[in-house]
């Protein structure tokens, strides 16, 4: 999390640890607190609230105390998921606390980063008492436990304390380290190791130390000084039998260097005061104290190697911000489409549930040509289908249906179904780039599967769409400095891993019109997107769509080629007239449709009539109807309804015996087991849906009919018709966080329970 998202730190209160302590009054003073419950009861309910916002699993089930609501902060999961939303510099200032010498300030934690007190530490401070990683009085901070422990053995770098690095050391050794150090003489080792300490922490003393050491001892120092803070003794003695030391994780070996005056070579110089410790037989550290010095006063100025504390600049380019939210419109009004045209595809053929779960990669290929789209868009289009309720594993057939939920949302208008879909999207934890991709076994990952799910991908949503909101509105930038942006944000979520995650997140985000493709930049945050990172309702994310494209069009091209141009999105009910007449050639900024004797049947099929169609091409044509279409209309309407298919087994009824005998001595209707019983009547043992396709496959227009054979034609039941009936809806990974109402709500409810 950034530094402004903690909110403001609120009231101070002394603390002790976030274990049990001794406590009391002094002097009249507030008690001090003796864990971090004792803290967290002390807080006002604005403050209680603003944690469980910035920490939102803390909520999640509610906790029935504020000692329950510690126990939960303090254990190691949630303590680690608090870390991976610091930022880089708050992390830097929480790795300080961590390895500070006690009693930790902020003023001593400033020290020790080498920056002002004032500024940057003291809000990054607030921030982490806020969010319970830190507690403790001003003079006394204490990260939590599980926090330490979480930053490893060995925290930016740094080796064990003194008294571990030279606890191999006899107490005849820690007093010689005293005497070449120039130390009087202790009565024990604990003395003699705070004695080192002292010296390491005097700068000028320190430093007069080193400038009486031989040529080479700050060669070997700088090799440890910055991590990993082992280092190797050399296999090889040189001629006069001295060793050097190199990193333990370096392939190479320090060369050995000293002084003409000197019989000491650097390493051994360096061991024989405790400068370094003997860690084991062939391996040497760095103390930490001494890295301090080190790192403050002779490599460096503070603890870091590189202080992150401003996130990395961007250069921006500027682009006209109407051109991009147009682009983005068309992207998102498509998406709709698409999706309606892949459910109906499966309602028609569904895939099956694979016995691992998902669909199968054919069913995926399948998808993809029906769509005339990538495979990988076309596993973003099913896995964003999954994620919004529309299509599930229907446990009773064990195929991938359409659910009832699919017919409410094909009521909604373009722009709604839009909001719907992006607003599922947006809170998904499903990562469509995996499929296909090999997973542990070397398998194709398939899609719908468990495997598609990643813990990381909601938050990197929102914060991929968080860094191009930071850009002026129709500006952008290079990916590139995105990236670094977003890991300086989440410096311990990076990596290639997540760099391969956030390459597929401003993918989908283009195909799902949130982000409009700037070449050789990251993409420009459209309006609509930005109302989406908002988080507004469905409506008006709806009407921040519509705003982004055209006026709806009523009207279509129609060309003597047999397709029809529409220059822009036409109006709901058009669209869906037009894609019950005509098939989608190619689908972008104009849509192109193409008449075919199967795409005009299809409308005879659903009830329209010849006068119908030729009345609605009238009154949306711009121009005179070409008589090529005309003609194909009436030609499929005179053959339309000439042969009827029944249920009996099946039968096959005709106005005239002679158009029936045509059809019998067909030899290619052989296969269809028809034989005559009536005049113009045959009856098949193929069911009635079996006899229509194969009668249409070899060329002939046959219309079902009712069964009660009354020869009123039959409106062909649509795929939409075949629906998941028992399935388990999708649910996120994770259980759903609360909403700021109900935050609020339990943290009064903590506040006066104690």
């Amino acid at each position: 999390m950034t530094r402004a998202e903690a909110g403001p730190a609120g009231r101070e209160v002394s603390q002790g640890s976030d274990t049990p302590a001794s406590g009391g009054r002094a002097n009249g003073s507030a008690p001090r607190r003796r864990s971090l419950a004792d803290e967290l009861r002390s807080w006002p309910v604005e403050r209680l609230a603003n944690l469980l916002a910035v920490r939102p699993d803390l909520a999640v089930p509610p906790p029935v105390s504020i000692a329950a609501l510690a126990e939960r902060a303090s254990q190691r999961a949630s303590v680690a998921l608090a870390m991976d939303r610091l930022d880089a510099f708050t992390l830097q200032v929480l790795q300080a606390l961590a390895v500070s010498p006690e009693p930790v300030t902020a003023g001593s934690t400033a020290a020790l980063l080498g920056v002002p007190e004032d500024g940057a530490v003291t809000e990054a401070v607030a921030l982490l008492r806020d969010t319970a990683l830190l507690w403790g009085p001003d003079e006394g901070l204490r990260p939590l436990v599980n926090a330490r422990e979480a930053l490893g053995e060995n925290p930016v770098g740094l080796g064990p304390p003194l008294a571990s690095a030279l606890n191999n050391s006899s107490p005849a050794g820690m007093q010689e380290f005293l005497r070449r150090l120039g130390l009087p003489a202790t009565p024990d080792p604990v003395s003699a190791v705070g004695a080192i300490s002292a010296l390491a922490a005097d700068a000028p003393r320190m430093r007069a130390v080193l400038d009486a050491a031989p040529v080479g001892v700050e060669a070997v120092l700088e090799k440890l000084v910055w991590g990993p803070p082992f280092g190797r003794i050399g296999a090889a003695a040189d001629s006069r039998g001295h060793y050097d030391a190199a990193p333990a994780q370096a392939s190479d070996t320090a060369e050995s260097a000293v002084s003409a005056d000197s019989s000491e070579s650097p390493l051994e110089w360096l061991l024989a005061r405790g400068i370094l410790g003997r860690w084991t037989e062939d391996t040497v550290v760095l103390p930490r104290e001494i890295a301090f010095f080190l790192r403050r006063h002779v490599f460096g100025s503070g603890l870091h190697h590189d202080l992150a504390s401003e996130p990395p600049a961007v250069a921006v380019t500027q682009h006209d911000a109407r051109n991009a939210d147009a682009s983005a419109g068309a992207a998102a009004i498509a998406v709709p489409r698409r999706v309606e045209e892949l459910l109906d595809a499966w309602a028609a053929g569904p895939p099956g549930v694979l016995r691992s779960g998902g669909a199968g990669i054919r069913d995926l290929r399948r998808t993809a040509a029906l769509l005339d789209v990538p495979e990988e868009e076309a596993a973003f289009l099913v896995e964003l289908a999954y994620a919004a309720g529309l299509v599930a594993a229907d446990l009773a057939s064990g195929f991938w249906l359409p659910t009832p939920a699919y017919d409410r949302w094909l009521d909604l208008p373009p722009e709604r179904r839009w909001a719907e879909l992006a607003a599922a999207w947006l809170v998904s934890d499903r990562a469509a780039g995996r499929v296909g991709a090999p997973d542990e076994r070397n398998r194709q990952v398939a899609p719908l599967s468990a495997e598609v799910a990643s813990w990381a991908v909601t938050e990197l949503r929102r914060d991929l769409l968080g860094e191009l909101d930071r850009l002026p509105k129709g500006a952008t930038t290079a990916l590139d400095a995105v990236v670094d942006r977003l890991f300086w944000e989440r410096p311990r979520r990076s990596g290639p891993a997540v760099r391969q995650l956030v390459d597929w997140t401003l993918r989908e985000a283009v195909w799902l019109g949130v982000v409009a493709p700037v070449r050789g930049g990251a993409g420009i945050l459209s309006t609509h997107g930005r109302a989406l990172l908002l988080g507004l309702p469905r409506d008006a994310l709806a009407s921040a769509l519509g705003a982004a494209l055209p006026e709806p069009v009523r009207h279509v091209l129609i060309q003597g080629d047999l397709t029809a141009i529409a220059p822009g999105p036409l109006a709901p009910e058009l669209a869906r007239e037009m894609a019950l007449i005509a098939d989608v050639e190619s689908a972008g900024a104009a849509t192109v449709y193409r008449f075919t004797t199967a795409s005009v049947r299809r409308a005879f099929d659903a009830g329209r009539a010849a006068d119908d169609l030729h009345t609605f091409l009238a009154e949306h044509s711009l121009h005179e109807i070409p008589q090529a279409l005309t003609y194909l209309v009436d030609d499929v309407a005179r053959r339309h309804g000439r042969i009827r298919v029944g249920a009996a087994i099946s039968y096959v009824r005709a106005d005239n015996d002679a158009a029936l005998t045509e059809m019998l001595a067909d030899r290619r209707t052989g296969g269809l087991g028809l034989r005559r019983i009536a005049p113009g009547v045959a009856v098949s043992e193929l069911p009635p849906s079996e006899l229509l396709e194969g009668l249409r496959a070899n060329g002939y227009a046959p219309m079902a009919e009712n069964e009660d054979g009354s020869g009123a034609p039959v409106v062909v039941a649509t795929a939409r018709a075949r629906r998941a009936t028992s399935f388990h809806p999708y649910a996120v990974q994770r259980q759903a966080l609360p909403g700021s109402t109900a935050v609020v709500a339990l943290a009064e409810d903590l506040a006066a329970g104690g």
